[in-house]
């Protein structure tokens, strides 16, 4: 059968994206129009940063028993949930409080372009949990504990990337690539191996070392994930400030680990391996995703380094 190669590029959850489809004959082309579609529809519904979302709509009957949610964000809330409790709260999706009362509390480039005058010591938020949160599949209701609000963060943008990956497949594409923001599921197979660059944050996008691997994966990869979380980008005041918050302190996390990067069966699995693994100490971080059955890529940023170096020395 004859297949043709179509990409589209947008923008959409606060983020580049950018879509590759195979199909038979002309399909690609509505197929990748089809994805677009579908990742704007699934911001409508989780977006944070909307007063008007599905998601925000929740949080803000937080501590009123069960709400009546769509399928979309059963799923979403049951997936941060059980990412919750296989990394034993290293990824906490209640973080929205502590993410907002450090700053991140508009759409970031609102956010980065206030002045430094406006920046002020951060109070200390309280990071609760999964715990409490509640999921009935029969009546499709979620239930939030009073104070609690969840932040899917790049959860959100991993699910969709498969969720979006699995139903182009589902519609007719023999492969497919979906690219949230740096968040990937790749499906099906194509006429050509896969080849994804991982990029060194650390150095300027000039920098001819920026590229610090190409992951190759075969033609008929069936189903892989990539992601990768980072603390060196979306800073604010002047930089002091991140938007990886670490939930045992409810502040930007202040570790070595500055970037990492995962490979694991899906995307929406990876994002919450990686953004777990940038909380833990450099040196443990390669390890404890070899015992999630993943490969890791983990960077440090040298100067971190060298401080915790000092205050031990």
């Amino acid at each position: 059968m004859r297949t043709t190669g179509h990409e589209l590029r947008f923008r959409a959850m606060g983020t580049q994206c950018h879509v590759l489809v195979d199909a038979p004959t002309l399909a690609a082309a509505e197929l990748a129009q089809l994805a677009q579609e579908r990742v704007e529809l699934l911001e409508q519904s989780w977006s944070r940063f909307r007063p008007d979302s599905e998601l925000s709509r929740l949080n803000a009957r937080s501590g009123r028993g069960p709400v009546p949610v769509s399928a979309d964000l059963l799923m979403l809330v049951e997936q941060m949930r059980d990412a919750w409790r296989a990394t034993d709260g290293l990824f906490d999706p209640t973080v929205l409080p502590a993410m907002r009362a450090a700053g991140y509390d508009a759409d970031f480039d609102v956010v980065a372009a206030r002045p430094a005058s406006s920046w002020h010591d951060i109070a200390l938020v309280g990071v609760p949990g999964m715990a409490g949160v509640t999921v009935d599949r029969r009546s499709s209701t979620v239930s939030v504990p009073d104070g609690v609000n969840l932040d899917p963060g790049a959860i959100g943008k991993g699910l969709a990337a498969d969720l979006v990956a699995t139903e182009l497949r589902g519609a007719g594409a023999t492969g497919a690539l979906v690219n949230l923001g740096g968040d990937l599921s790749i499906v099906g197979h194509t006429d050509e191996p896969w080849a994804i660059d991982v990029e060194d944050e650390r150095r300027t996008t000039d920098d001819p070392l920026r590229v610090l691997e190409t992951i190759r994966l075969p033609a008929d990869v069936d189903r892989v994930g990539i992601a990768t979380s980072t603390t060196l980008k979306r800073r604010w005041a002047q930089g002091r400030r991140h938007h990886v918050i670490d939930p045992r302190t409810g502040l930007p996390s202040v570790g070595a680990t500055a970037q990492v990067t995962v490979i694991a069966e899906t995307a929406c699995r990876a994002e919450v391996l990686a953004t777990a693994a940038l909380l833990l100490p450099a040196h443990d971080a390669p390890d404890w995703l070899a015992r999630q059955d993943a490969r890791g890529i983990v960077l440090t940023d040298p100067t971190r380094l060298d401080l915790l170096e000092a205050s031990h020395g």
